[in-house]
């Protein structure tokens, strides 16, 4: 006579499985990403991010195309439309065409760092709860009915802190450092009507994924090689 499973015992099989397969999703991120990731931990967070998303401390940096050609992003406002997912709309300038974009961001994980550093000579230490890390996926739709336009879409990293009134905050704890950077978008852009795709990528003080374009020190400094692609201002 066959034996029947007990469905009990197939379900306590299924769920290590389903919770490998969850893992294996929330990991399918480039690999530019896990590298910045390597010393922290997943954690949970109830929050809006939408104050660190749309900052403006700084104007974005960035470059789309392989030559390179400077891209400028402006994100004019950010509203948190549930647990992870925002509502987004700015406005791109390529060769001086601007075109209009509205679309999301979808935050797919947030982690906390194992050992934070307390920045210059440790002057934060003991006035945060904790340092992290967001990972968020984007797709910015352009105005079809605006020329050059197109779509937007790829992978933000972004980093916060908690104060000890659990607020979350737009982490600038070590931007003293040369290599510091915040908001970090790495991604395509598809033309509407030629359907090519092109890379970009746009940061706040530096641009990441950006081959020797930077050669900034100190700074973003663009390599003189790529200045005629609409940097000769920079």
């Amino acid at each position: 006579m066959r034996r029947t499973l007990n469905p009990f015992i197939l379900l306590l099989f299924a769920i290590p499985f389903l919770g490998c397969q969850k893992k294996k999703v929330a990991y399918d991120v480039p690999t530019w990403i896990l590298s910045m990731v390597e010393d922290n931990k997943n954690t949970g967070i109830e929050t809006d991010f939408s104050n660190i998303l749309s900052d403006k401390r700084v104007p974005y940096i960035g470059f789309i195309g392989s030559n390179y050609q400077k891209l400028k992003i402006d994100i004019l406002n950010v509203q948190k439309k549930d647990d992870n997912l925002y509502d987004v709309t700015g406005v791109s300038v390529v060769k001086g065409n601007r075109c209009n974009f509205h679309g999301t961001i979808d935050v797919i994980e947030n982690r906390e760092f194992n050992h934070p550093t307390y920045g210059v000579d440790d002057s934060m230490k003991g006035k945060f709860k904790r340092r992290g890390c967001s990972i968020a996926k984007y797709r910015f739709e352009e105005d079809s009915n605006q020329r050059g336009s197109g779509v937007f879409s790829g992978y933000l990293f972004f980093y916060w802190y908690e104060t000890h009134d659990n607020k979350i905050v737009y982490d600038d704890i070590d931007d003293h450092s040369d290599s510091y950077c915040n908001n970090q978008y790495v991604g395509t852009w598809q033309g509407n009507r030629t359907k090519k795709s092109k890379p970009c990528a746009w940061g706040q003080y530096r641009v990441p994924n950006s081959g020797d374009l930077d050669i900034g020190a100190a700074e973003f400094s663009v390599n003189p090689k790529y200045s005629h692609n609409g940097w000769e201002k920079e």
